[in-house]
């Protein structure tokens, strides 16, 4: 049996593993019978998107993220709430784009089903289809999220790890998701699309860093790219391969051009440098240990009579 085949009955095992934690509050074919083709039309829609805009897809992928790391709700569309001192007003949501998809996907479940399908649920449909559009393994995820009805700026201060975390925090972060050190690693492997803020990576670019780039001429690429960043919207490529969801982005920072301090850091330290080894060289190792752990990631969330199906994204 080939390696990927290999891989693939891995994921399999870990995802009906995974059926039996969140089935108690979520459910796969949760709208099966009270709004059957959602999962097929947000497909439709988000690739739609894509399509339109390369960036999309990474957009989306990231929006997951943000919403589901923050506050008690997890992923629970406080992302998408307007107002000030709302999640979107704090820095680390910075670059975070294209919630204008969402709203549209919206507006069409309130056509095809009214009050039925949550913001939160499309935001980690849209995530998942990035993934599968990009090349990516395609991931089966329960739904039945529903959405928050607050959103603070200071809770995505406390909650969003920035782009100079530790490994530790890194760990400590997606631990909590209840993610071994293989998925907490494989998780990062979203960097494998899209792209970073110069913004962000300002502090690996100074004199004497300890943060630095190993690689010279890397950091001296990284330095050049910058150099004119007007208002702050200078983008650089995660990895060589910025629109292809693929193993890249590991043996990218294994060769000391990791976009990120925690890039860096990761592929250095002993608890986790086999891991990317792993994920460089093994790509089914890599999309197996992605699939459960975005699960993860994706799962924590208000269930039942804890919130509500929001009409609008937006309010």
């Amino acid at each position: 049996m080939g390696s990927w085949r290999i891989w693939a009955v891995v994921a399999a095992v870990m995802l009906l593993e995974l059926q039996v934690v969140v089935d108690a509050q979520l459910r796969y074919g949760y709208y099966d019978g009270v709004c059957p083709g959602v999962e097929d039309r947000v497909r439709t829609l988000t690739r739609r998107s894509f399509v339109a805009d390369a960036t999309a897809s990474a957009a989306m992928l990231r929006l997951a993220f943000h919403d589901c790391q923050v506050g008690t709700g997890g992923c629970d569309a406080s992302i998408m709430m307007d107002g000030n001192g709302g999640e979107m007003s704090s820095d680390n949501n910075f670059g975070v784009k294209r919630l204008d998809i969402i709203n549209s996907i919206k507006s069409d479940m309130e056509d095809m089903c009214p009050t039925t399908v949550s913001c939160a649920d499309i935001i980690a449909m849209a995530g998942r289809e990035a993934v599968a559009f990009n090349g990516g393994p395609d991931i089966q995820i329960p739904l039945g999220r529903k959405d928050i009805d607050f959103s603070s700026a200071s809770e995505a201060d406390a909650k969003l790890p920035p782009a100079t975390s530790s490994v530790d925090r890194m760990l400590s972060v997606f631990g909590a998701f209840g993610m071994t050190a293989e998925e907490s690693v494989a998780i990062l492997g979203a960097h494998t699309i899209g792209g970073g803020h110069c913004k962000n990576i300002q502090d690996r670019l100074k004199f004497n860093s300890p943060s630095a780039p190993d690689s010279l001429l890397f950091r001296t690429q990284l330095m050049s790219a910058c150099a004119v960043n007007v208002f702050n919207v200078a983008v650089l490529n995660n990895d060589a391969t910025q629109f292809t969801f693929d193993n890249q982005y590991f043996r990218d920072i294994q060769n000391g051009r990791g976009l990120f301090t925690v890039d860096n850091l990761v592929s250095t330290d002993p608890r986790t440098a086999p891991i990317v080894q792993l994920y460089a060289s093994n790509e089914g190792a890599f999309f197996a240990s992605f699939q459960s752990a975005y699960v993860k990631l994706t799962s924590r969330a208000l269930t039942g009579n804890r919130g509500s199906v929001r009409s609008s994204c937006q309010q």
